[in-house]
């Protein structure tokens, strides 16, 4: 660690040592040199983020569904999770190169620096890879059979692209000259051969029992509506998948009396593959909510079993239908 008197020029912003056509490079500052350096990292982290959350609005707009015009479930698509892969692995060519303690302040100051020509190359390498998983995937669209092997490998065509974007808009950043790798598969295309595919061949049916079976088999078809899945009408004949089950409400009497209504809701559902006549998942969860009057402690608890039951019930079908995420 440098204890000069004086301080080094990167202290104040610029180093002919780094310069910025051959380096990326952030300070950090603070009353241990630990902290100092987690900062220094920081900063540089801070650079791809802010061009990560510029290209993010672009994105959700590549990865809408036509279902009402609403966005697509982030858990079918998780843009979040791509972009900080491939944050974190842009911060592996980052490194501290050098330290500075200001004694007459007792502050420490970190340099973290990115070589621009070195992780450019690895930024390259990574977008081919994905290009030929890309390729790869597609191809499987073209030859499989298979209605769960297609969708699953469009899926993971849409996620690879997706990920392609990320690590390329890093590249812009990188690159001296501000370009990316441009070429390869559109992921609006791709991702709408996805839902083409999705709406020609496969189906789900969906039925609640319940005199408030209607809202909540409601919810659910929205549910997945909005993670590209299309539901069919009541009948099973063309389905796929079968959802089934019941909602029930209850008041519950308490053995004092109090100005509070409660009232107690129960959910039961299965989730069956139609054609292998397996059952693939289900629900079975019950809450209880309440208020000042009977009729919004009802309100209420129907609200919350729409919610929780429209979540579990989504998670388990994209699961099976998209394939679980790979963490």
């Amino acid at each position: 660690m440098a204890r000069a008197a004086t301080a080094p020029d990167w202290v104040n912003g610029s180093d002919k040592k780094y310069p910025s056509a051959l380096y990326l490079s952030g300070v950090g500052y603070a009353d241990t040199r630990q902290a100092a350096e987690d900062r220094a990292y920081a900063a540089i982290s801070k650079i791809f983020a802010a061009e990560i959350n510029s290209k993010t609005q672009e994105w959700e707009k590549y990865l809408q569904s036509d279902a009402k015009g609403q966005s697509e479930d982030k858990r079918q698509i998780s843009i979040e999770q791509a972009t900080q892969v491939s944050t974190k692995r842009m911060l592996e060519n980052v490194s501290i190169a050098e330290t500075w303690l200001d004694s007459s302040q007792a502050v420490y100051y970190a340099l973290a620096v990115m070589d621009r020509q070195h992780a450019a190359a690895a930024l390259r390498d990574r977008i081919t890879a994905l290009d030929l998983k890309v390729e790869e995937l597609l191809g499987q669209t073209r030859q499989s059979g298979d209605k769960l092997r297609t969708v699953r490998a469009y899926h993971g065509a849409v996620e690879a692209l997706l990920l392609r974007e990320a690590n390329n808009a890093e590249l812009r950043i990188v690159s001296p000259t501000g370009k990316g790798s441009e070429g390869g598969e559109s992921l609006a295309d791709v991702n709408r051969d996805l839902h083409e595919y999705l709406a020609r061949n496969f189906k789900i049916v969906v039925k609640v029992g319940g005199e408030n079976g209607e809202p909540i088999r409601t919810a659910i078809v929205e549910g997945l509506n909005r993670q590209g899945l299309p539901v069919a009408a009541s009948s099973e004949d063309s389905a796929d998948l079968a959802v089934d089950g019941t909602v029930s409400l209850e008041p519950v009497h308490l053995p004092r009396g109090g100005s509070t209504r409660f009232v107690r809701w129960s959910a039961a559902f299965q989730v069956t593959d139609l054609a292998a006549q397996q059952v693939i998942g289900s629900v079975a969860k019950q809450g209880r909510e309440g208020h000042l009057t009977m009729p919004e402690a009802e309100a209420r608890a129907l609200r919350t079993a729409e919610k929780e039951v429209t979540e579990d019930v989504g998670r388990q079908i994209a699961e099976f239908i998209y394939g679980k995420e790979e963490p």
